[in-house]
Order: C-alpha cells, then sequence, then structure tokens
C-alpha cells in the first residue's frame, strides 16, 4: 500500500523539486543563466542547451540533470526568487502590523515590490523584474502558474501578503483582485528595468529613490481603484 507523501515531499513538488535551502552553487549558476537569458529572448526561444553553456556547464544535458524540462526550471526560478523575498516582507508585515498599516494598501504594496529591489544580476540590473515582465506578458496567459499560487512553507508571507491585499480591494471576483495585483507588479517591474536601461540607480540615486516612491504611489492607486475599503497614504 502506498505511503501519503510527506509535507516535505510536497513542498519539493511545489518548488520545483529543488530544496531551497540546500541550493549547490551549479544549481544557482543555472537559475542565474536561466533567468538572465529570459530576460533577453522569449522564454520559449531559450534552449536549455543555451542556458547550460551560459551557467558554465560542459555538459549540455546539465539543465535537465538538476531541473528536469523547461516547465520545472521555470518554476525553480519563481520559488527560489519568492523564498529570497520571504524574509523581507516577513520583516514588512510585522513592521506594519505594528503600525497598524495592514489595511493600508500603499504599504502593502512596498512589501509586494520593494523586495524586488535586491534581486540583481551580476551587473547590478533588476532581472528578476525584467524576467516576472516576460512571464506576466507570455507565460501567465497560457496558465503557467507562479510558485505563490499554491501555500507553501517556502511562500507563506506573500500568501499572507495577497490575501490582505485581496481584503483591502473587496472586489467580489478574484479574477479582477488577481488582475490588479498582476498590473501593480508589471508597474514596478517595468519601471525597474527602464531605470536600468537610463542607468539610473548608478547615475542619479536620489532620481531613482524619488521615481520608487512615485511608481509605489500607482500601483497602490492600481490596487485601490473602485475598492470599497482600504486606502492609499
Amino acid at each position: 500500500m502506498p505511503t501519503a507523501p510527506t509535507s516535505s515531499e510536497i513542498t519539493l513538488k511545489k518548488t520545483g523539486g529543488i530544496d531551497l535551502e540546500r541550493l549547490s552553487a551549479s544549481k544557482i549558476r543555472i537559475l542565474e543563466a536561466a533567468e538572465s537569458l529570459y530576460t533577453t529572448n522569449a522564454i520559449e526561444a531559450v534552449s536549455l542547451r543555451e542556458i547550460a553553456l551560459a551557467a558554465g556547464n560542459q555538459n549540455t544535458n546539465a539543465v535537465q540533470y538538476h531541473f528536469g524540462g523547461k516547465d520545472e526550471l521555470l518554476q525553480a526560478i519563481f520559488s527560489w526568487r519568492v523564498w529570497q523575498m520571504e524574509s523581507p516582507r516577513q520583516a514588512m508585515l510585522a513592521h506594519a502590523e505594528r503600525d497598524n498599516k495592514l489595511s493600508d494598501l500603499r504599504t502593502l504594496a512596498e512589501v509586494l515590490c520593494l523586495p524586488l529591489l535586491d534581486l540583481t544580476d551580476a551587473e547590478g540590473r533588476h532581472s528578476y523584474a525584467a524576467f516576472l515582465i516576460q512571464y506576466q506578458l507570455r507565460m501567465r496567459p497560457l496558465g503557467i502558474s507562479h510558485a505563490a499560487d499554491e501555500p507553501t512553507f517556502s511562500n507563506s508571507n506573500i500568501a499572507r501578503l495577497l490575501h490582505l491585499i485581496y481584503d483591502c480591494m473587496q472586489v467580489p471576483d478574484r479574477d479582477k483582485g488577481d488582475y490588479r495585483v498582476a498590473l501593480g507588479h508589471l508597474i514596478f517591474a517595468n519601471m525597474l528595468v527602464l531605470s536600468d536601461v537610463e542607468q539610473l540607480p548608478r547615475r542619479d540615486p536620489q532620481a531613482f529613490a524619488k521615481r520608487i516612491e512615485v511608481t509605489l504611489d500607482m500601483v497602490a492607486a492600481a490596487f485601490s481603484a473602485g475598492a470599497s475599503g482600504g486606502h492609499s497614504r
């Protein structure tokens, strides 16, 4: 009689089959190489062989060996990056709770978006933001899921955050809530990519900081449009 899967086995299945706390250097190089290639090319146009070579592997089957196919690799990138943002989001949510701002959409927009700032490549570009744009525009409409779609121990804070945002929106249709969150994420991610192209973070950090604040206002406005609950400051 087959035994029921353990919680750790279920978690590994939902995170692309990888142990996020024990990622080897070779796996991280593959994830970074894939993310980088996906930011400059259509995701479907990049081969696993290209990714393996870009990660410095002589074995062109390295991606399949470590992750399986392209779908599993995409989920591994999502899970890895979401997991990296979990601790900052946990701290930001705790701070918002102390300040009684868990129903403030501007604050929740900060918790959603600001952790993206630290997810950069070796050249300082906001690579995950660029990857998210490709995903939202090309892959999400095809039904390819994101690591935050199903709660696990590795994404509990983003799951809590989305629940708080949806509660503040008070929209009867969850699809409309999903659309607003996706739109807000795209607004912020596009700002980061545009700023990278302009080299604004290095050229004028103060102007970049001001652009971040203005963009967060826009994200909060996207969240709160037509909402009967929540507010933006």
